[in-house]
């Protein structure tokens, strides 16, 4: 049939889409869904947030622009968009409430923008949350009713869905898992110290030690590529160090992901959830090592009982989860609380 449409009552309907959009700390992405969750288009864009407000909104305004011409030469008829935010956002007012990496962003009417802009309604959501939501609906923890969510990149962040549904938490905000302590030693001092996940299997943390090794000719192959630039030091520098023989930079990783692994142990004890779901861009380049580690760092913290029923995948959407979460929560899904 002509145009995509289909006959119901003798009559031509138009398939319908989405926009689906994570705007996180880095990068921005936005993507065309169709109501089969096939990505149809995309765009992607520098957040930049140190630009200011009137940038971002400048080109989040032409990424979905260029989205919408897709979808009407594609004879999709746009239903509403789902918007992903690294931080806290008021879905009913359709603002960003806190967003301690998108200051510029705090207070901004993002549904009001695409009412205007595209009329468009707009659901919105926390990225991490979102992405999780993206795995339990469509993903990887497709039917499992408890399941904890781990994203290891820029930061350590996490989610979880109890009963089926999606954890928010009292402020929307549940999850929080960058901050569990791995030892408490020090007392409150410790959270500015080494001895919680962020400070230990964040980018920044890895890559900073990393980059040590790198200096001082541990890790020859990462000195190669990336010299002393830390912002070099990416997750795929490192998989690349790796694969050529840096042995330390390996060991580095594999210690670093057995103390998450038994952090961890701490809250897969309390939930007992049927399954474990590994995202962020360390998971994405390293799949195998991130899950071998963990599970070896966790496991031994489990009673039998707990450990038998999880199962332990890497994300199915790596890193289109957020926004792919966004769009499943644009088509009319559930509300997330």
């Amino acid at each position: 049939m002509q145009g995509g449409g289909r006959l119901h009552d003798g009559h031509l309907m138009r398939e319908t889409g989405v926009l689906g959009i994570d705007v996180g700390g880095t990068k921005t992405l936005c993507l065309l869904v169709d109501q089969k969750y096939e990505v149809i288009a995309e765009e992607k864009f520098q957040t930049a947030p140190e630009d200011g407000r009137k940038k971002f909104v400048k080109k989040l305004r032409g990424a979905a622009e260029c989205l919408t011409k897709v979808a009407e030469r594609k004879k999709l008829e746009l239903t509403a968009a789902g918007i992903a935010v690294a931080g806290r956002v008021n879905e009913k007012r359709g603002t960003v409430e806190s967003a301690p990496n998108l200051l510029c962003l705090e207070k901004l009417n993002l549904a009001r923008l695409f009412k205007a802009e595209f009329d468009l309604d707009v659901r919105m959501g926390n990225d991490v949350q979102l992405a999780l939501y993206a795995e339990h609906q469509l993903g990887a923890a497709r039917d499992c009713q408890n399941v904890l969510g781990v994203f290891l990149g820029t930061g350590v962040a996490g989610a979880a869905i109890i009963n089926g549904r999606l954890y928010s938490g009292a402020t929307g905000m549940g999850g929080q898992i960058g901050s569990i302590l791995t030892h408490h030693v020090g007392g409150a001092d410790t959270l500015t110290g080494h001895a919680i996940l962020d400070r230990i299997a964040s980018k920044a943390a890895i890559a900073g030690t990393a980059l040590g090794l790198a200096a001082k000719q541990w890790a020859p192959h990462l000195f190669k590529e990336v010299g002393t630039d830390l912002s070099k030091v990416t997750w795929g520098a490192l998989r690349r160090a790796i694969r050529k023989g840096d042995a330390q930079v390996e060991d580095l990783l594999r210690a670093r992901l057995r103390i998450v692994g038994s952090a961890l142990s701490n809250i897969v004890n309390f939930m007992n959830p049927e399954m474990l779901v590994l995202g962020g861009g360390l998971s994405e380049e390293m799949p195998q090592l991130v899950r071998s580690e963990i599970d070896r760092g966790l496991r031994k913290y489990l009673p039998p009982e707990i450990s038998k029923p999880l199962a332990i995948k890497v994300a199915r959407f790596k890193n289109k989860a957020g926004a792919m979460g966004a769009a499943r929560l644009a088509f009319g899904a559930k509300r997330l609380r």
